[in-house]
C-alpha cells in the first residue's frame, strides 16, 4: 500500500518545525504591542457591534516564505511539488466590545493546489520518463483572533490582529498516472494528514496554527465595511506527509518524502455588513416599546 513505503534515509525534505513556545511568545508580544499602541488613545467609550461579513483570501506561494517549491530526488528519481493559485472564502463574525478593539471569528474553506514533476533518467532498457499533474488539499478553517484599530481619518481604520486558528483535513490524498502513462513505467503518490505533534494519527484531521493579520477598511454610515489587507498563518506543524515512488514491471523504486507545512500569505478582500451599535439597536427597541404603550393609553 501506499502509505507503507520505505522511505530513503537523509532523502526527507522537511520544514523546520515552528517552536511552539516561540509562537507563543511571538503572539503576545505582537497583542501587547497594539495595546500598548492603542492604549494611549484619547477616546475609551465602550461602543459594542456585532457584525457579520464575507472574505475572498488568495494565496500566493513565497518562497523565502517556505511556501515555494520544494524539490527532492535520489539515484532513482527527482521529484518537484510547486504551490499554484489557491484561494480561502468564507464568512466572518465580528464582535466589537470597545471602539478600539474586537474579537473575529468564523469558518473559511480553503483549497491548497499543487503541481507534480516527476522525473527519471533513461537506463538500460528503459527509456527516460516525466510525469506532471497535480493535487489539491482541501481544509476548512475556524480562526480565533484580537483586533485592535487605529483611526487614521473619520472613514478610514488600521487595524491589526493575532490569534490561533483550527484547520480541519476531511481526507488523506492518493495519485497515480498508472494505466494512463501509455507504458509500464508510472507513480504512485499519497498524502497522509500528520496531527497537531507533525506525525501520522488519529487527529490528523485536525491542526492548529498562529495568524496575523494587517490591513486596512473603508466604514460607510449605511452600506458597511470594505477591507484590503493581508494574513499570514503558520501551523505548529507539517500537516500533510507526502510520499512518491517510481514504478515499472521489474522494479518499485523505494519512496520519498516531501513534508507540506501548510504556511499561506494571503491578500485579503472583505466586505461586512452594515450593523447599527448594540446600545443604539436597544434604545430604538425601548423608545419603540415607549410609544406603543402610550398610544394604547
Amino acid at each position: 500500500m501506499l502509505g507503507h513505503f520505505p522511505l530513503i534515509k537523509n532523502q526527507v525534505v522537511s520544514i523546520q518545525h515552528v517552536n511552539f513556545a516561540a509562537m507563543r511568545k511571538s503572539v503576545l508580544c505582537i497583542i501587547l504591542t497594539l495595546t500598548g499602541l492603542c492604549g494611549r488613545a484619547q477616546d475609551n467609550e465602550n461602543v459594542q457591534v456585532l457584525t457579520a461579513g464575507v472574505e475572498f483570501r488568495p494565496i500566493f506561494p513565497i518562497d523565502f516564505l517556505k511556501t515555494g517549491d520544494q524539490l527532492v530526488s535520489n539515484n532513482d528519481f527527482s521529484i518537484s511539488v510547486s504551490p499554484k493559485f489557491s484561494f480561502s472564502a468564507g464568512m466572518i463574525i465580528r464582535y466589537g466590545f470597545h471602539k478600539r478593539f474586537a474579537l473575529e471569528t468564523g469558518l473559511n474553506f480553503v483549497q491548497r493546489n499543487y503541481n507534480l514533476d516527476i522525473h527519471r533518467d533513461s537506463t538500460a532498457g528503459k527509456p527516460e520518463y516525466k510525469s506532471k499533474t497535480d493535487f489539491t488539499i482541501i481544509g476548512y478553517e475556524h480562526p480565533i483572533k484580537l483586533l485592535v484599530f487605529v483611526q487614521l481619518s473619520e472613514h478610514i481604520f488600521m487595524n491589526a490582529a493575532a490569534g490561533f486558528q483550527l484547520t480541519f483535513f476531511p481526507s488523506d490524498i492518493f495519485t497515480s498516472d498508472e494505466n494512463s502513462s501509455g507504458s509500464d513505467q508510472h507513480f504512485k503518490h499519497s498524502s497522509l494528514r500528520l496531527g497537531f505533534d507533525g506525525k501520522p494519527g488519529n487527529d490528523g484531521f485536525i491542526h492548529g496554527g498562529a495568524i496575523a493579520n494587517l490591513g486596512f477598511e473603508y466604514r460607510t454610515k449605511k452600506i458597511g465595511f470594505f477591507y484590503l489587507g493581508g494574513t499570514y498563518h503558520v501551523p505548529f506543524a507539517d500537516v500533510y506527509s507526502s510520499k512518491f515512488a517510481y514504478a515499472d514491471d521489474s522494479y518499485a523504486s523505494p519512496a520519498q518524502e516531501v513534508r507540506l507545512n501548510g504556511s499561506y500569505l494571503t491578500f485579503d478582500v472583505r466586505y461586512f455588513f452594515h450593523s447599527k451599535p448594540i446600545a443604539a439597536k436597544e434604545r430604538k427597541k425601548k423608545k419603540k416599546a415607549s410609544k406603543e404603550d402610550s398610544s394604547e393609553d
